[in-house]
């Protein structure tokens, strides 16, 4: 029986869902010999080995953040992702990678829970490995993990994704979600610091016990 037609149409269905190029889809496939999820995680790990040849040399220049709350405004996921340019930060295949991860990380507790987690036997970090060499062709590395708890929490997002503001109130009080974003945004435009008489006057008025935040 001539394998030939069924290795080519494997090769091709591995390129159409990797992107990877002809000759490491044909060598994935005989590898696998002819398993599409085998040839799948042999691209991935074949990405894996090759960027740790080259990460230390890589520079990465542009962060990129996305946060999210729960419905009860009491914890916040945060994550950032750093790659060498703004280019693949408005790359909408990289936003829908950045959505998949935030999902995940809603699901762990910390950074090296989430980067071993595993989806189809294979962890985040070979997926996110997988995804920068092969498919948007620039060095992609998850920076941090951050979670945080409080009686109440918001955020602020700058408009490019690349700055971030997370506050925190020991309680909720009615007015509370526009003053926490009120704050968030201050923290942007007073050099990544609440103004002291600002912060106290909240405090004193709702009989706050304290306000917590973080700059990303």
């Amino acid at each position: 029986m001539n394998m030939q037609p069924t290795i080519l149409k494997n090769i091709k269905k591995l390129r159409k869902i990797t992107s990877a190029s002809v000759m490491e889809c044909k060598k994935a496939i005989i590898f696998s010999k002819g398993n599409i999820n085998l040839g799948i995680s042999y691209l991935i790990h074949k990405s894996n080995k090759q960027a740790r040849t080259t990460r230390t040399k890589t520079k990465f220049k542009i962060n990129f953040i996305l946060c999210r709350r729960n419905k009860t405004k009491t914890k916040i996921i945060a994550i950032i992702l750093s790659t060498e340019t703004d280019f693949v930060t408005k790359n909408d295949l990289f936003q829908k990678l950045s959505t998949f991860i935030l999902e995940v990380a809603c699901l762990c507790n910390n950074k090296s829970e989430l980067l071993k987690y595993k989806i189809n036997n294979l962890s985040l970090f070979q997926i996110i490995t997988y995804f920068s060499k092969s498919i948007i062709q620039e060095n992609i590395e998850f920076k941090t993990f951050v979670f945080i708890k409080s009686s109440f929490l918001n955020f602020y997002i700058y408009h490019n994704f690349n700055k971030a503001a997370i506050i925190g109130f020991s309680n909720y009080l009615p007015g509370i979600e526009y003053i926490s974003k009120y704050l968030a945004m201050q923290l942007f435009a007073n050099e990544n610091k609440i103004n002291t008489y600002v912060r106290n006057n909240i405090i004193n008025l709702f009989n706050l016990k304290h306000i917590i935040y973080k700059i990303l």
